[in-house]
This record gives structure tokens, C-alpha cells and sequence, in this order.
């Protein structure tokens, strides 16, 4: 049905557009590494200034053509959001070169070019938009902002329910959506709106290998499935991240950094859980015997339990459980965890709890879900030990992959929250 404005076509493009951007983030999280993904704001806004260059070059010439050049532009953007990020994962940039190869970075400013492109043709929807219909743009610029927080919004939702190579064609098929609502409202040719939705129907139904995840080949999740025997037996997606869960009976997972060269004894067999292809924490097998967990008292993290008794541990961090363990091997009465992703802490304390010895029932252990430094800011309790969990460090010593990764955890006003929430002594 004609309307007097593209309300609802600006509404959606502009909801999928910040959607697609914030998907992006996710996706070169897990197929490069973390602190690619910011390089998003900066492509996005590239492709926002390059729409503007094009509409003061070009603007007079096609607004004889809005209606036209307007429903273009909209589908240009559904079908470059998801085919120039399948460009984007063929080039053979590779992060760990840029200082050793130097057509890297030609690699890198493609990149930039092929992805930017989806942001100038949603950029050319909303600046036709707002310069034809210049004397109510102020009806149009709320339809934009409606669209915007509801696409930001609805990203993060849509990810609890599809996995970010599932999400993307969402994304994609909500743009030709928005391209059958500009048909309608514009009064274009009955027929088509209806072939809009068929091609966004299609966009849905595409097969999984057509936009699978190409992660980078030097990830940590990359290397371990390249060893015999192992593979993925479990995957959970989250706007907290992808969890990998890797299962190798030939060369089993023997996590244990900072194991003394005189240990004794050696991890039982692990599971690796890995973060958007990073930062593996184990799930260690455990039958309620404290024997096997003889290793953990080789470990550095050990040493404060043998400075002095600790009875009461807060370890923030819980991730898949091996801090837990190693309080409970050293006889701790009080054990309590906090884990920021409810799904790693599902993946201990539900679908993987056998294996665990069900770690997170143990009447000594209390599992928290949520932020840390809330946590220990609003509780009352007096701890012997806080423990934290440094995974991403060990990610920085080796590659230095992590070493631009904020984390609030690290702060100086961090450590003096955890510092008076120690006990005297």
C-alpha cells in the first residue's frame, strides 16, 4: 500500500544495517582475532562517508530516479551483506604477516573496501531519504532511530537463538525485507513485493555450508582440530561469545599451565572449551577422587594455600571449573565461582556435570552467574583467597593476540575492591 513516506523501509534498513555491524564485530572475533572486530566502526563509518561523497557528487542526477535508485540501493545492501563478507573470507589476509609480508596489507585495504560497501548503499537509503523528503525529515530521522535501536537490540537476542553464520543471512533477508516495504510504500509494481519475499526466503534457506566460518588457520581453536583424533562434539552461541567444545581421545587436552617439571602426576583427560576460537579453559574429567588432582598442586596458582590456610576461596572466572578443583584438592570449606557466561557454566553444570563429577553441586562449592566486579561489589563476604582467572593472559604471552584486550578485571580500582574483600591477615 502507498504511503506518503518510506517509514518502514527506513526503519528496517536502518535495524538491519546496525544489526549487520554489531554481527560483524562477532564474526571477525571468531574468524581473526578480537581486536579486528573494532576495526568495524571504523569500515562502517568509511562506508557512511564514502555514501556521502557519492550523494554531493551524484544527487542531482538521480533524483529524477528516486524511486528507482531508492529500492536499489536497499536490496544492494541485503545482497552485499552477506556476499561481500563470503568475499571477504576468501582473501588470504592472514594477521600474524602484516609485519612480515607486505602485501598484507594490500589484503587488509581490500578487506576494508569489500566491507565498507554494504554501509555505503545503506548510507545512500538514508541520505535519499532524507534529501528528497528534506521538509519531513524529521519523521524519517525517527524512523531511523527507531530501526536503529531495535536492530541493536534484536542482534543481540537473535544470537541467544542462531549461530553468528545463521544470524547473518537474518540480517541479510531482513534487508530485502525492507526493500519489498519501499515497493509497497513507494507504489511500485504490484509483483514486486512479492518476488522481494521470495528472495528473502531464499536468502534464509541457504544452506549452512554456503556461509560457513572460515577461522583463521593459526586460531588456537584451528590448531587443536588440525591434531589427530580430535574433534567438535558441542557448540553454543552467545553475544558472549562461540563456545567450542574440542574432545580428543589420541592426544588428549593436558592443561595445566605453570606445571612444575618435577609434577608427579599428570592431568586427568580434558575437554577444551574454546572462546570464539580462543582462550581454551578445560573441563577436567572428575569422579570425586582427589588424587588425580595431585597435578594441580604443581601448578604456580597453588602457592598461595601454602602460604597459610585458606578456607574461604572466591575464584572469579570459573570458567570450566579447574580453579574449583584445585581449591577443593587443597581443602578449602568455602568455594565459590563466578562465571560471566551462563553458558559456560551450563556446559559444567548440565550437559557436561557427569564428566565434571558435577563440580557445581559439591556442597563446599556455590556457582554465581554474572559480572565479576559486581558481584564482589555488592557482597558482604569476607574472603581468604580471590583467584582470578587469567586466560587471556596466556593468549598474550604466546602470540600477544590479546595484549590490546581491555579488561576491567585488571584495573587498579579493581584489585582494591578485591583487596577489601579479603579478610585481616
Amino acid at each position: 500500500m502507498r504511503s506518503d513516506l518510506p517509514r518502514w523501509s527506513i526503519a528496517l534498513t536502518s535495524a538491519a544495517a546496525l544489526a549487520y555491524e554489531l554481527l560483524l564485530m562477532k564474526l571477525f572475533s571468531i574468524i581473526q582475532w578480537h581486536h579486528f572486530a573494532y576495526m568495524i566502526i571504523s569500515l562502517a563509518l568509511l562506508g557512511y562517508g564514502m555514501s556521502g561523497t557519492f550523494l554531493a557528487l551524484f544527487y542531482d542526477r538521480l533524483k529524477g530516479r528516486f524511486e528507482a535508485v531508492f529500492l536499489l540501493n536497499i536490496l544492494l545492501f541485503a545482497l552485499s551483506a552477506i556476499g561481500c563478507f563470503l568475499a571477504a573470507q576468501a582473501l588470504p589476509f592472514n594477521p600474524p604477516e602484516l609485519f612480515l609480508d607486505a602485501t598484507q596489507l594490500l589484503w587488509l585495504f581490500l578487506l576494508y573496501l569489500l566491507l565498507s560497501l554494504p554501509f555505503l548503499f545503506a548510507g545512500n537509503v538514508l541520505g535519499l531519504a532524507f534529501t528528497h523528503y528534506r521538509e519531513r525529515v524529521t519523521a524519517l530521522y525517527a524512523a531511523d532511530l527507531f530501526g536503529a535501536g531495535v536492530g541493536s537490540l534484536g542482534i543481540l537476542g537473535l544470537l541467544y537463538l542462531l549461530f553468528p553464520e545463521s544470524a547473518l543471512k537474518v540480517v541479510a533477508a531482513s534487508g530485502v525485507a525492507a526493500a519489498a516495504a519501499a515497493s509497497m510504500e513507494l507504489g511500485v509494481r504490484k509483483r514486486t513485493p512479492l518476488l522481494l519475499l521470495l528472495l528473502s526466503a531464499v536468502l534464509l534457506l541457504l544452506p549452512h555450508s554456503a556461509v560457513a566460518l572460515k577461522p583463521n588457520a593459526y586460531k588456537e581453536l584451528s590448531l587443536s582440530l588440525r591434531m589427530p583424533g580430535a574433534r567438535l562434539i558441542d557448540e553454543r552461541s552467545s553475544p558472549l561469545g562461540l563456545l567450542s567444545v574440542v574432545e580428543n581421545r589420541e592426544v588428549p587436552f593436558r592443561h595445566a599451565p605453570g606445571l612444575s617439571m618435577r609434577a608427579k602426576v599428570e592431568p586427568p583427560p580434558q575437554l577444551g572449551v574454546f572462546t570464539n576460537g580462543e582462550g581454551m579453559t578445560p573441563i577436567t574429567k572428575f569422579d570425586g577422587a582427589l588424587e588425580p588432582l595431585a597435578y594441580l598442586d604443581a601448578l604456580t596458582s597453588a602457592l598461595p594455600y601454602h602460604l597459610k590456610p585458606v578456607d574461604a576461596v572466591l575464584v572469579v572466572g570459573a570458567g570450566g571449573g579447574s580453579e574449583i578443583l584445585q581449591a577443593l584438592y587443597h581443602g578449602s570449606a568455602q568455594i565459590e565461582g563466578i562465571e560471566v557466561n551462563p553458558q559456560m557454566a551450563a556446559l559444567v553444570h548440565d550437559t557436561y556435570a557427569g564428566y565434571a563429577g558435577h563440580l557445581y553441586d559439591l556442597p563446599r562449592v556455590t556457582l554465581h552467574t554474572g559480572e565479576a566486579r559486581s558481584f564482589v561489589a555488592t557482597t558482604e563476604k569476607r574472603y581468604d583467597l580471590i583467584q582470578i582467572a587469567m586466560v587471556d593472559s596466556f593468549g598474550a604471552s604466546v602470540t600477544g593476540v590479546q595484549s590490546l584486550n581491555e579488561n576491567y578485571l585488571y584495573t587498579v580500582e579493581a584489585f582494591r575492591l578485591y583487596l577489601s574483600r579479603l579478610k585481616p591477615g
